[in-house]
């Protein structure tokens, strides 16, 4: 079943296993969005970050012993939602962000869908 309002959305995924990112691809395919990416390193990221026209995003908060934050910020200027993934939780958010979201990764694809869904009608 489709969550309401998620079909067409753009979403950046952020995430360097390729197993992981193919779940999110995998449940973001389900609920009907668009898949931007998967970025593996933190200079892509940036890039798609700074240069695509994206509804959402879900980053991985380290990527091959890289932090994500900078991605994070630059969505952030943009007015773009995100929520990080993360072993840590909301241990994972910087303390100069409370307002960040964050989901616990090893995630179940309901989580996910219930984070962004909840994004989406803000």
């Amino acid at each position: 079943m489709v969550a309401d309002g998620l079909a067409g959305l753009r979403v950046l995924v952020v995430e360097d296993e390729l197993l992981v990112a193919m779940l999110i691809e995998d449940t973001l395919a389900d609920q009907k969005c668009v898949v931007v990416g998967p970025c593996a390193s933190l200079r892509d990221a940036l890039r798609a970050a700074a240069t695509e026209s994206v509804d959402f995003a879900i980053l991985d908060v380290n990527l091959a012993g890289e932090k994500v934050y900078p991605v994070a910020e630059l969505l952030d200027q943009r007015g773009i939602p995100f929520v990080l993934l993360s072993g840590y939780g909301r241990d994972a958010i910087p303390v100069n962000h409370p307002e960040w979201q964050a989901c616990n990764k090893p995630f179940q694809p309901e989580e996910l869908i219930s984070v962004l869904a909840r994004q989406a009608r803000s």
